[in-house]
């Protein structure tokens, strides 16, 4: 996976002039985009990146690019090893790397750097990648890994706090409500249910949800379903009807319609998209391959 030096991370540029198909890898993929535009796609949507956007994807978790213009992306690839058993300690340092175990099915973290910090991040990127001066130490590639990390959590902690912010904001029953569903979303949540474990009138409890999140607490338990579901169909191999059953969506019809009409493909069809790539070779050696 990694350079003949046997070190669990390496880091390299690439240059992306086309498409790149949905594929996954076994190790912690850091991708900070360098120049260009494109939209990165995953389990959690599309979205624009531009210079300074990074994106932290776990291990076996898939992504993709389209729509790429002029697009350079500096990769750092981690062994999964290293963060569970060299570094343990990072999920207590860094909360941006706490948010990539916060769930047994996480999504990717996203941060956004600025022109000052994008370029640190670039010196410690090359600082990983060359090999002009020799062998590789691996005290000095884990401490230009460890610099990187905490670059990234700087900006990603601040991004955050605007996040707790919005979600300090929110009506108390909002976020009783919302935490609850969010620990089981496979259960039939109904209002009444959410009502009384609020303590609030289920009506107004909706009026609430509506000021606050922009939709109702039903709407808000299928979207988590959703996103859910995406992340099951690719990443394991259990059947699109017991995803929906243990999801809460006990008919499959229904629960096609449900995930068609959020992500535009029918839970099948939208397994096979993320798979069809899976052989796409995104590999630390200064070159890619088109996926089939």
């Amino acid at each position: 996976m990694f350079r003949s030096d046997g070190l669990p991370v390496w880091a390299d540029r690439h240059d992306i002039t086309a498409d790149v198909a949905a594929h996954d890898h076994d190790f912690l993929e850091i991708a900070l985009v360098t120049q260009g535009r494109a939209l990165h796609v995953a389990v959690d949507g599309d979205h624009p990146v531009r210079p300074g956007s990074a994106v932290v994807i776990p291990p076996n978790q898939w992504h993709a690019y389209r729509e790429c213009e002029d697009l350079v992306v500096f990769d750092c690839f981690v062994a999964p090893e290293l963060v569970h058993s060299t570094l343990p300690f990072l999920d207590a340092e860094l909360p941006l790397m706490a948010g990539l175990h916060a769930s047994t099915l996480p999504l990717p973290q996203r941060v956004q750097l600025g022109s000052g910090e994008l370029s640190a991040a670039i010196a410690e990127l090359y600082s990983m990648s060359d090999t002009t001066a020799g062998p590789r130490s691996r005290v000095q590639i884990i401490g230009h890994l460890l610099i990187y990390l905490d670059l990234l959590n700087h900006s990603w902690a601040a991004e955050d706090s605007m996040e707790r912010r919005r979600r300090a904001k929110l009506h108390p029953a909002v976020s009783s409500a919302v935490k609850v569903m969010e620990d089981d979303p496979g259960r039939s949540w109904t209002l009444a249910e959410l009502g009384a474990l609020t303590s609030m009138e289920r009506t107004y409890l909706v009026r609430l949800f509506q000021r606050d999140l922009g939709v109702s607490p039903i709407a808000y338990l299928n979207q988590l379903r959703e996103q859910a579901a995406a992340r099951l169909l690719v990443q394991t191999d259990q059947s699109v009807a017991r995803i929906g059953a243990q999801l809460g969506w006990g008919d499959a019809g229904y629960f096609a319609r449900r995930f068609k009409a959020a992500y535009g493909l029918t839970p099948s069809a939208y397994r096979r998209r993320a798979l069809k790539g899976q052989d796409w070779d995104h590999s630390p050696t200064g070159h890619e391959s088109t996926g089939r």
